[in-house]
């Protein structure tokens, strides 16, 4: 069984390169809707750097099983449903309703995604700081001139940017805190921790 250092080192990867593929493609929900556009794309209306930046951003998730060292996987039921509603929650930004239905839906979505699948004060804590770092990293990328949004509230970010990372930060702490856990025994076909 890989050490505590392996298996985080493991679960860095994975996430960064879950970032690079799938943070990627929910990106383009985000260019493909309207929602921003790059200075410079250079594929399906992406820059070039965009995969290197969801795979850090993705990779970050790892500072949930690093701050909270936990035994069992959480149930994966949970971490499916965590990034499902991080998934819907991409789609929600862009959907044809006002700016204040559109970000009462994402807190709800929030609300409901951290009850479900996290309960935790770290959870809550990370999901803050998310939702700090996160708009503050395209304010300056956007002050850089490599990309705009399109439904500015301040600071060039919407209103339902920040509300996206912290819905962000439980699907991908989820799935950090499962790929991070030591594995458990098997028990008649099944892992435990796993329901």
């Amino acid at each position: 069984m890989p050490g505590t250092r392996q298996r985080l080192a493991r679960a860095t990867v994975i996430l960064a390169g879950v970032g690079a593929t799938l943070g990627s493609a929910l990106d383009a929900i985000h260019s493909h809707f309207g929602a921003i556009s790059y200075t410079s794309p250079v594929l399906a209306k992406a820059a070039w750097w965009v995969p290197l930046l969801f795979a850090s951003a993705y990779a970050g998730g790892i500072a949930r099983p690093l701050l909270a060292r936990e035994k069992s996987r959480p149930a994966l039921w949970k971490v499916a449903l965590g990034l499902g509603l991080f998934i819907a929650a991409y789609w929600l930004t862009v959907a044809p309703w006002s700016l204040p239905v559109r970000c009462s839906l994402l807190g709800a979505l929030f609300v409901a995604s951290w009850a479900s699948c996290d309960r935790t004060l770290l959870g809550l804590l990370l999901a803050a700081v998310a939702a700090v770092v996160g708009p503050s990293v395209e304010m300056a990328l956007i002050h850089a001139g490599v990309f705009v949004h399109h439904e500015v509230l301040a600071f060039g970010i919407p209103a339902w940017l920040p509300l996206l990372y912290l819905t962000a930060a439980v699907g991908l702490g989820g799935l950090a805190r499962w790929l991070a856990a030591e594995q458990e025994a098997r028990k008649g076909g099944r892992v435990s921790g796993d329901s």
